[in-house]
């Protein structure tokens, strides 16, 4: 799983935003707000983990449960991946 290179995350202010940018922006402009878990997960999938390491770090980080944690992980997974936010 891996991110197309034309989806770019940035923080603003306190938020975190993705926007498209180069070809896919002419054709298909997004515009997509994250919260801190959200960029958290998208941050470890650039970083190449796999869904369920990302799940136990994120289960870690913010003191939740590995269950819930990992149904956060792949309903944010499943959102980015219907997007078309990744390679194929």
């Amino acid at each position: 799983m891996k991110i197309k290179k034309e989806f770019v995350k940035r923080k603003v202010g306190e938020k975190y935003l993705v926007v498209t940018t180069g070809k896919s922006a002419a054709s298909q402009s997004m515009f997509i707000e994250m919260n801190e878990t959200s960029s958290y997960i998208w941050d470890c999938i650039e970083k190449g983990l796999s869904e369920e390491k990302i799940a136990e770090k994120l289960s870690k980080r913010f003191s939740i449960p590995l269950s819930r944690a990992a149904a956060d992980t792949n309903k944010l997974i499943a959102s980015m991946r219907e997007a078309g936010i990744f390679e194929n």
